[in-house]
């Protein structure tokens, strides 16, 4: 192939003019292609649908970028411009900047792909240079990013990262759950707590105890050695993370556990299932309270939803979950109740002078 310009553009999924909305399939559809290369059909990438709902955060900063090859010229970018004149050349790399706008100040996390057609070409670190560039700008001090394949594979980031200056901070496992063989016959008995349980909405009536459970989800799970710090959350962030949900084109399935004592909710687990291909569901946040665990309320919460979700969606085949390797407990529970181990995701961090 000939020589590339490369020019980096900005993308939006906000936009429905032609040219724009014409240019953000592109950029997605380089997303989904390397995932794609790594993971085969098999694989987590996010639909164009749920990049436009993170992109209408008001809790994070949402930047999305295309490097477009213009199809002649040297080997270099010519330079950061708007999307005019873009849809003509070819989207040879995606990248996205996230900043928190809420908490975690110091942090900017980075989704970067290249087009399995168009790599080893430099086209990478001339990305990464321009999102690094604006994370400085931006006064963040800590990038995180990451990587998945498959059991039995291997990495096929690392020797980039690493090249650039970024470590393992956390390994993840993904598990998946074949719900037709091993969907539990009931939910155990609890004593001194009730579950809840609610399709398609997190019921406004949990908004304030949901707050502060998620809170609590980002000082209670594992992390590793990466470098985050408490989360904001009040009801309101709540709510825009139901509608997200919804824009995204996905339905809800969600568990909790109330201290009957204090009527307070303890614990929390969520499914989210695509509208448009209901058969594999994916599991977000899944937290019992310090205070209330040994009580068996994560497996009770874990089946309960499991039984509902399968009670929704009867079609549902798989759910898939991920966990911290150092996370014992909950590795326990998903063990006992089938699930098995399929890829493996890094989370790769770089801290900057």
């Amino acid at each position: 192939m000939g020589a590339m310009a490369v020019r980096i553009v900005p993308v939006t999924t906000l936009d429905p003019a032609p040219e724009v909305a014409a240019l953000a399939q592109r950029w997605n559809d380089v997303l989904v292609a390397s995932t794609v290369a790594t993971m085969g059909d098999d694989h987590d990438a996010w639909s164009l649908a749920s990049r436009r709902a993170r992109e209408s955060s008001t809790s994070w900063d949402h930047r999305y970028f295309a490097a477009v090859d213009e199809g002649d010229g040297d080997d270099a970018i010519a330079g950061v411009d708007g999307v005019a004149g873009a849809a003509g050349g070819t989207v040879v790399a995606a990248a996205e900047l996230v900043l928190p706008r809420r908490d975690n100040l110091t942090l900017a996390l980075l989704d970067l792909a290249v087009h399995p057609d168009h790599r080893l070409r430099g086209t990478g670190t001339l990305v990464l240079d321009h999102l690094v560039r604006l994370a400085q700008g931006a006064g963040r001090t800590t990038l995180l990013t990451e990587t998945a394949y498959p059991t039995g594979g291997s990495d096929p980031g690392e020797a980039f990262l690493r090249a650039h200056g970024f470590e393992v901070g956390q390994t993840m496992h993904r598990n998946d759950l074949d719900v037709r063989s091993h969907l539990p016959a009931e939910v155990p008995g609890l004593d001194g707590y009730a579950i809840e349980t609610s399709t398609d909405d997190t019921l406004d009536a949990w908004l304030e105890d949901r707050a502060h459970l998620s809170r609590r989800m980002s000082t209670d799970a594992p992390v590793g050695d990466l470098d985050l710090a408490e989360e904001d959350w009040d009801a309101d962030r709540v709510r825009e993370q139901r509608e997200a949900t919804r824009k995204s084109n996905r339905r809800a399935v969600e568990s909790v556990a109330r201290h009957l004592g204090t009527g307070r909710l303890v614990a929390f687990t969520q499914l989210q299932v695509p509208v448009a291909e209901p058969v594999l569901a994916y599991q977000q946040d899944t937290l019992v309270l310090r205070e209330h665990r040994g009580h068996g309320l994560g497996q009770a919460l874990k089946i309960a939803n499991l039984r509902a979700a399968r009670e929704a969606f009867p079609g549902l085949v798989t759910v898939r979950t991920w966990n911290a390797q150092e996370n014992g407990p909950m590795i326990a529970v998903n063990e006992a109740l089938g699930y098995r181990t399929t890829a493996i995701q890094r989370e790769w961090q770089r801290r900057l002078g």
